[in-house]
């Protein structure tokens, strides 16, 4: 039987954005004018093959296991499937067919976005009395990235000079990937593995010196976030430049993504997990084979939406300063 944590923060929805969750019902429309059946069966048949092949199976359960859950949930795709259509066409009148073109051309660049997006912001005043005891705080827990910050923003503007969003975004999906393996990382050099670490535990201590702190952060025009948003969500890009996780509210104002990363874990919570995810990635055995439950879908979309809010936040205050 599977582990089931008892901690309740672990039943909240990790993938679904908060006005998702408000209306999932939209959620759904907009995911079936994007997705065919086809894609959704060729897309879990790949990954059913893969997890039942007799070499690399990470997935704690049998094949036959993934086969009936594989048989159940494809018709459970397509019933919600074939109820969003028949409902659309009764209350919209919508064509059976809403798919959208790939248009390879389309990129929204790094000064393209910076430019409609057109930020308000402050100085960031940080008090002085909460920002020491911060630090001393990071000091204490801190495990590979040690550097005393004074400058957050130019901490993320470093992590920004060593990854893309795109790259980071795949190296660490690579780690958690491995620590469910039964071999150390293979991706490329062990120390790949702590450098990818360390500069999130980088991003991780930015965040968490800025986090709580009093400077206003806002988009001078909503619109231009709907805009943009609708074009990310429904048109495949070179996402190198562009947040793919963030929702319209977060990409409004990124400042609630951080409120979130550590309302999820504590620092020192956020600090333990990477110590286990370091462990197992360079460990032959996978985490669940020593009773160790690593969180990896959940850590990965706070992680990534993490650095996505902070990517919006540097690009609004280096925009500032020229």
């Amino acid at each position: 039987m599977r582990f089931i944590s008892e901690n309740t923060k672990n039943f909240l929805p990790v993938w679904l954005a908060p006005e998702e969750i408000n209306d999932p019902a939209e959620f759904i429309k907009q995911y079936c004018g994007t997705h065919s059946i086809v894609y959704c069966r060729f897309i879990l048949w790949q990954m059913l093959s893969n997890s039942v092949s007799t070499e690399n199976q990470h997935i704690d359960a049998s094949p036959g296991e993934q086969l009936y859950f594989f048989e159940n949930l494809m018709p459970l795709i397509e019933a919600v499937y074939l109820l969003q259509r028949e409902s659309a066409k009764m209350v919209e009148g919508m064509s059976s067919e809403t798919i959208i073109e790939n248009d390879n051309n389309l990129e929204i660049t790094e000064a393209k976005l910076t430019h409609r997006l057109n930020y308000k912001a402050e100085n960031i005043n940080f008090n002085k009395g909460t920002f020491k005891k911060k630090q001393k705080n990071l000091r204490k827990h801190s495990i590979w990235y040690r550097e005393k910050i004074n400058d957050p923003i130019s901490v993320i503007a470093n992590f920004f000079d060593a990854y893309s969003l795109t790259s980071f975004r795949t190296y660490l999906y690579e780690v958690l990937q491995t620590t469910s393996n039964d071999h150390f990382y293979q991706k490329g050099s062990p120390s790949d593995v702590l450098y990818v670490l360390e500069k999130l535990e980088s991003l991780i201590n930015a965040a968490y010196l800025i986090n709580d702190e009093n400077f206003m952060f806002e988009v001078s025009d909503t619109s231009e976030v709907s805009d943009t948003f609708n074009e990310v969500k429904t048109v495949h890009r070179n996402l190198e430049t562009t947040p793919s996780m963030l929702s319209k509210e977060e990409i409004e104002d990124p400042k609630k993504v951080l409120i979130d990363f550590f309302n999820f874990r504590s620092l020192k919570e956020w600090k333990k997990e990477l110590i286990e995810i370091n462990g197992f990635a360079l460990s032959k055995h996978p985490a669940q084979e020593w009773g160790a439950w690593i969180d990896s879908l959940s850590i990965f979309v706070y992680s990534i939406k993490l650095t996505e809010a902070l990517f919006l936040i540097s690009l609004c205050y280096d925009n500032r300063q020229e």
